[in-house]
């Protein structure tokens, strides 16, 4: 009866029509919580209360845009943080769905596109995880916070498998756009994360621009989109530490991007 009904969440939260990158997530009230029983190891790992793996819809705030220094602060960059009509039919998915779960992948992509997470300075790995109690464990959001409530998701890892709270895409080719949706491995809490955004392979080139946004566990996941008149070809996210936080983690899904001409 359970996984009856978790379908037919997921199906009626695929059946939302996607709306605008300006409309606002209305409030949904008296919703009740779905309650899964997990045993052994499951993600998100960390936090006290692992039984609701859905929280009622929620308005959350706006992610933030700061052009970079210098020849930077000239540039044309648009921020999308909902998911939108005009985001969609601008970009281009990146399958995820023929990666094999649990194995470590350090790159993907497809013969147009690739992604790989070994660069200067460090190397991590993703582990892809299946939607489930077994993988990544709870909702990931509502329309138009995200594309779809319960995707699989692309775990980030050390080499020797820990959680790690700060990765690096390097894109093979340049774009123009760039998004992906992400939420943290921690359950109960607000995080603040930073992407920074650059013109090459390199942590030492300066940022074009960097992006500000809170995520959370569950139904917490956001989208970070940009799109830019200068291509770039590196994202660096890392996490805003909460002390009283003793670790966190990251996973991301929903990658979308435009190759510059």
């Amino acid at each position: 009866m359970k996984a009856l009904y978790l379908k037919s969440l997921v199906a009626a939260a695929l059946a939302v029509t996607l709306s605008s990158c300006e409309k606002k997530a209305e409030n949904i009230e008296n919703l009740s919580q779905l309650k899964t029983q997990v045993s052994g190891i499951v993600y998100p790992i960390e936090g006290v209360d692992q039984s609701t793996n859905i929280l009622p819809k929620r308005k959350l705030p706006r992610a933030v845009l700061t052009k970079g220094y210098g020849i930077y602060k000239s540039i044309k960059a648009k921020l999308i943080d909902t998911v939108c009509e005009e985001y969609i039919n601008s970009t281009s998915a990146l399958d995820i769905s023929n990666l094999k779960e649990g194995i470590n992948i350090k790159k993907f992509g497809n013969k147009e596109f690739g992604i790989t997470t070994n660069g200067e300075g460090g190397s991590f790995s993703f582990a892809k995880l299946k939607a489930g109690p077994k993988g990544w464990w709870t909702h990931w959001n509502y329309s138009p916070y995200t594309a779809s409530a319960y995707p699989d998701v692309l775990y980030a890892q050390t080499s020797g498998g820990y959680a790690t709270s700060n990765i690096s895409l390097y894109l093979d080719k340049p774009v123009t756009s760039f998004g992906f949706e992400i939420a943290p491995n921690t359950v109960g809490e607000d995080v603040q994360i930073v992407a920074e955004y650059k013109e090459d392979h390199s942590y030492r080139f300066p940022d074009i621009f960097t992006v500000d946004q809170t995520i959370s566990s569950p139904s917490g996941a956001r989208l970070i989109a940009v799109k830019s008149s200068i291509p770039f070809r590196l994202v660096i996210v890392r996490v805003n530490y909460n002390p009283e936080i003793k670790t966190t983690g990251l996973a991301i899904t929903n990658i979308r991007y435009t190759l510059a001409k």
